[in-house]
């Protein structure tokens, strides 16, 4: 199982905040670097992959290509820029970069249909959880409800992320994961301690941001 660190990037910096009260998003402090410069952060993290939450898409619509270019030149990068239809997947199927496509801002299930056809391998779907319930305009609130219809669509990868736990370090709580048998990634509140338990579910890999940002992995 691999670690993927965590960069959530807003208006120009990197910021942190908790349960994804993005409003109270402030600028990132972390171990690997003396400010909040991105590329600066992302030049020192000792790990191949980069998950980077682009607020400005998720938000509003506008993600910032030129930093999310420069990053995918520094390291392999998994993108969310909230991507809503097929054109935002082809905006990001420009970089260097593996598209996530989060239940979150997805407004169709067309779009995933046509980015599965033509990038399957590039493609990670998120299913994003807050307080037990998908968030999504199109998906059930369940999460094994949606994730099984999102695999009948051909999904092969998939992300849990509890956003309720994000910046909390409360721990991994999605037990139900073992049973599956995709490439499953998980985050939200991830501690060093859930780490081995992750891998022995079989996870493929943990997404872990303010764990990693303040030295405790």
């Amino acid at each position: 199982m691999e670690i993927i660190p965590v960069l959530d990037v807003m208006n120009g910096r990197a910021v942190s905040g908790k349960s994804g009260e993005r409003e109270k998003y402030r600028e990132l402090k972390t171990i690997f670097a003396s400010s909040s410069d991105q590329l600066k952060i992302a030049r020192n993290l000792p790990y191949e992959k980069l998950y980077v939450a682009d607020l400005d898409g998720l938000m509003r619509g506008k993600p910032d290509i030129k930093l999310l270019k420069k990053l995918s030149e520094i390291k392999k990068l998994l993108i969310d820029a909230g991507i809503r239809n097929y054109s935002d997947v082809e905006r990001i199927a420009k970089l260097n970069a593996e598209i996530i496509v989060a239940t979150e801002t997805l407004q169709n299930l067309e779009t995933l249909k046509e980015a599965l056809k033509k990038f399957e391998k590039r493609i990670i779907v998120s299913i994003d959880i807050k307080n037990e319930k998908v968030l999504s305009q199109i998906l059930p609130s369940s999460p094994l409800e949606t994730f099984e219809i999102l695999r009948k669509l051909g999904a092969k990868r998939f992300i849990f992320l509890d956003i309720s736990s994000v910046g909390t370090l409360r721990g991994f709580k999605f037990d139900f994961i073992k049973n599956c048998d995709e490439e499953i990634f998980v985050g939200g509140g991830i501690r060093k301690e859930d780490l081995k338990k992750l891998e022995k579910m079989g996870v493929s890999g943990a997404l872990v941001g303010t764990a990693l940002h303040n030295g405790l992995i």
